[in-house]
């Protein structure tokens, strides 16, 4: 079984590094799609031993880009702050969530290490296709492919957030098999400060937008709560959920 590892990077050159070093130890090839970055990202990458794409378009884009061009039978949809850890291994469905563990300093990372730990111990639940805080990021790629195309042009060409959420309601709609959850196999980088983190879910907000009016609406809606929580663990996430969510709903009705 061959792995490939597909990268959409912007001036990423913090994380790149890692990220691009771990997938080589662990796949048979790593693609690095790069939106013309004004920082090391490309030199580091290529450095490390990944190829590098240039396009430019957002992340969905170069998740399709760098998918048509792998040649695994597998396509990990990495971000370029994530990077893998010893658990990646035991493969055995065509569709893989990979646990996260939370890196990083500050409060942004102390909030989504309690969510990660808490939503990946209810990972059951968390698989959800419409209601989970779990999306997969491993899948076999002919099957990947095909969900791509399902995805509306215009859509695709306009989604900045929920594009992962977008591709797993669509590779559900082709596959009936068993989802797999391997626990700890990535590592995520969570450096952003408290602002940092609120604007970007502000810009989330707003993009979601986008799916009004379509089948993807109901995304916005329904993952208001992780499902599957007890009422103590429901209120440790009370803190991220506000933090996330009055941005998000700044930036979604206004």
């Amino acid at each position: 079984m061959k792995i490939s590892v597909v990268i959409p990077a912007l001036n990423s050159e913090k994380t790149i590094g890692i990220a691009v070093r771990s997938s080589v130890s662990v796949a048979d090839e790593v693609i690095v799609v790069d939106s013309f970055s004004t920082d090391r990202t490309v030199e580091i990458a290529e450095k490390e031993g990944a190829r590098v794409l240039q396009l430019r378009g957002n992340r969905l884009i170069a998740r399709i880009e760098g998918a048509k061009i792998a040649s695994g039978d597998y396509v990990v949809n990495l971000d370029s702050d994530m990077y893998f850890s010893e658990n990646f291994k035991g493969f055995e469905e065509k569709v893989i969530a990979l646990g996260e563990i939370t890196v990083g300093k500050g409060i942004v990372h102390k909030l989504m290490s309690i969510d990660r730990e808490i939503t990946h111990r209810k990972w059951t639940y968390n698989l959800s296709v419409d209601k989970g805080g779990i999306i997969p990021r491993m899948y076999d790629r002919q099957l990947l492919l095909k969900a791509y195309e399902i995805i509306p042009e215009g859509l695709r060409s306009k989604l900045n957030a929920f594009e992962d959420s977008v591709i797993y309601y669509n590779v559900m709609k082709l596959y009936k098999g068993k989802v797999q959850f391997i626990p700890n196999a990535v590592y995520h980088v969570e450096d952003d400060s408290l602002w940092q983190f609120m604007r970007k879910w502000y810009k989330y907000g707003k993009n979601a937008k986008l799916l009004r009016g379509t089948e993807y609406e109901k995304f916005i809606y329904e993952r208001k709560m992780r499902p599957g929580l007890s009422l103590g663990e429901k209120v440790k996430l009370l803190p991220l959920t506000l933090i996330k969510g009055i941005p998000f709903a700044l930036g979604y009705y206004l």
